[in-house]
């Protein structure tokens, strides 16, 4: 009687089943429209945040940080975001990102997307003074041109009177959802599909219809 064959390499996790990576007809190569680390900037900025962000090496403070899908090299301000965060524990930005750079190719489902995506990150500190007075004029004229809901005016004020870091992180992730083709694909935490009644949504809704507005979309 002959032996069956014994496989030459059994696979007994799934980072070690590279040569049995599904073939390309599994597939779909899609393009998507994703909000950029440039467009949060602007879109923060119009509610009185000012995020320092930066391609360059990270400090230890606080901030929010995203990575970018490494597609268009040496340009990563203006690439996709994949995944939006916030950094305010021990080593600050630094130390998160370091972390999870350390997941890269690894078994965590954000560390297979760094290393499908050759993702880079951009980081850098936020500032939310809430005495810093901003002009919210923009908000009354998308009411008035029935862009947006009156319903919107209340929630945008009881945001600016929170404006901590994990606030401005769902803004920015709501706004990746309301703004481009889908969310942050990567996120999770303030992803959800549904659209909510948290200031937060309502702000990020308000900046997306006021950016496409300032840029000839409509």
């Amino acid at each position: 009687m002959t032996e069956p064959a014994v496989p030459s390499h059994e696979v007994s996790t799934p980072e070690e089943s590279d040569e049995l990576a599904p073939p390309s007809t599994l597939l779909s190569e899609t393009t998507l429209r994703l909000i950029t680390p440039l467009t949060l900037q602007a879109g923060l900025r119009l509610i009185g945040v000012a995020w320092n962000v930066s391609d360059k090496e990270v400090a230890g403070s606080a901030g929010l940080y995203c990575w970018v899908h490494g597609a268009r090299d040496g340009d990563p301000l203006r690439s996709g975001v994949l995944y939006i965060g916030i950094a305010d524990g021990k080593g600050g930005l630094k130390a998160r990102t370091t972390d999870e750079e350390s997941w890269r190719g690894g078994d965590h489902a954000h560390g297979i997307a760094l290393e499908r995506t050759h993702a880079a990150v951009v980081a850098g500190s936020v500032k939310t003074d809430v005495d810093v007075d901003v002009d919210l004029g923009w908000v009354d004229d998308l009411i008035s041109d029935g862009r947006l809901s009156p319903t919107a005016r209340p929630f945008v004020d009881e945001w600016r009177e929170e404006r901590a870091l994990k606030e401005v992180e769902e803004v920015a992730i709501r706004l990746a959802i309301h703004l481009g083709d889908t969310g942050a694909p990567v996120n999770s935490f303030h992803a959800g599909a549904w659209r909510n009644d948290r200031p937060a949504d309502w702000v990020a809704f308000a900046i997306a219809r006021e950016l496409t507005r300032r840029h000839g979309g409509g």
